[in-house]
C-alpha cells in the first residue's frame, strides 16, 4: 500500500482478530517473544548506551504482512479519528478509544499490554513494575497526513488519572515501503539542541521504544510528502505506580519550538512560556522536597 490509503474500508472486509491472520502454532504478530536471553542482555546494551537518551530500535518486530496491516489500517475519512487543529500537531489524526479499534489492532494492544511484552520491557529497560493504560490516553492508532508534522516535545509525566507516571514510549511503525524523503522521521533531541542527533525511518514493521522524562525530546520536523501519503503507527504508553528518584516532568507536554508570531499573538506566546516554565519550576520544587521519595 506505500503508505497511501485510499477508498472506504469496510468492516466485513477486515480481519476478525489475530487468529484469522495467524496460521498455528504462531500466535502472536510480535517478535519479542522469540527472543532468548542473550538477545536480551544484547537489547539491554543497546538501550542503555543509545544516545542521546536511552531508546531502542528494533527491525521486524511486527510480523504479520504489510498487506493484512494496511488493508485493515482505517483511512482518512474513519467517523472515530479526533483531528487535531493545533500547529504543534499538523494533520495529525489519532484514536485511543480501544473499542472503537479495528478489531485486529484491539488484539495488538492487548498483546503489547499483556505480562510477556511488560517482562520484556522491564528486561530491556531495568525499570520495574511497568503497568499499560487502559485508556489509551495519547496513544492508539496514529496517522500523519501530507504536511503533517509533530513539534519537538518532552511528553507529560505524571498521569492524574491514574496517579501514575509515565516511563516508556512504544512506537510500532505501520508505514509499508517508507523512505527517508518521505519526510515523517522519528528525530531525537539533546534537551535545548535545535538540530536531531538522531533520526528513524518509521518503516513497516519497526518499533521504537525509549525513557520518557523531561530531557526525551523527540518529534518529525520535516513534513509527511506526497499528496496521498499518510504515516500511520501505534502508540502505546507504561507508567509505574511511583515517581522517579531524578525530577521526570510534570502532567504538561513542552513543546519546544512555536513558529513565528507578530503583534498580539507573539505576547500571548511569550506569557504562554514565562507561565509554563514558572510551572516546570514549581514541578522541580515539589519533586525535590517530597519527603516520600528516596533520596541517594
Amino acid at each position: 500500500m506505500s503508505g497511501v490509503m485510499t477508498g472506504e474500508i469496510l468492516d466485513a472486509d477486515l480481519p476478525a482478530s489475530l487468529d484469522d491472520v495467524l496460521a498455528p502454532p504462531a500466535r502472536s504478530p510480535f517478535a519479542f517473544r522469540a527472543l532468548n536471553p542473550q538477545d536480551l542482555d544484547r537489547l539491554r546494551a543497546q538501550f542503555a548506551a543509545a544516545s542521546p537518551f536511552p531508546h531502542l530500535v528494533m527491525d521486524d518486530f511486527l510480523t504479520l504482512p504489510a498487506q493484512i496491516v494496511s488493508e485493515a489500517f482505517p483511512d482518512p475519512t474513519w467517523q472515530h479519528w479526533h483531528r487535531f487543529q493545533d500547529a504543534y500537531q499538523h494533520q495529525k489524526l489519532a484514536c485511543g478509544d480501544i473499542d472503537r479499534l479495528p478489531p485486529l489492532f484491539q488484539d495488538m494492544v492487548h498483546e503489547l499490554s499483556g505480562p510477556a511484552f511488560l517482562s520484556f520491557l522491564e528486561a530491556v529497560t531495568g525499570i520495574r513494575g511497568l503497568i499499560p493504560d487502559p485508556y489509551l490516553a495519547g496513544g492508539g492508532l496514529h496517522s500523519s497526513g501530507p504536511g503533517g508534522i509533530l513539534a519537538p516535545h518532552a511528553d507529560f509525566h505524571a498521569y492524574g488519572r491514574l496517579g501514575l507516571y509515565r516511563r516508556i514510549n512504544v512506537l510500532v511503525y505501520l508505514n509499508p515501503d517508507w523512505h527517508e524523503e518521505y519526510g515523517g522521521c522519528l528525530e531525537l533531541f539533546r534537551k535545548g539542541d535545535s538540530a536531531p542527533s538522531a533520526s528513524i525511518v518509521p518503516v513497516f514493521g519497526r518499533m521504537m521504544m525509549f525513557v520518557t522524562d523531561d530531557r526525551s525530546i523527540h518529534g518529525f520536523t520535516k513534513p509527511v510528502m506526497g499528496p496521498d501519503r499518510w504515516r500511520n503507527s501505534l502508540a502505546l504508553y507504561y507508567y509505574t505506580s511511583e515517581d522517579t528518584q531524578d525530577f521526570a516532568g510534570d502532567g504538561a507536554t513542552y513543546w519546544q519550538t512555536h513558529g513565528q508570531h507578530g503583534g498580539v499573538r507573539a505576547l500571548q506566546l511569550a506569557g504562554y512560556k514565562l507561565l509554563l516554565r514558572g510551572a516546570w519550576l514549581l514541578s522541580k520544587l515539589a519533586h525535590r522536597i517530597n519527603p516520600n521519595l528516596r533520596k541517594s
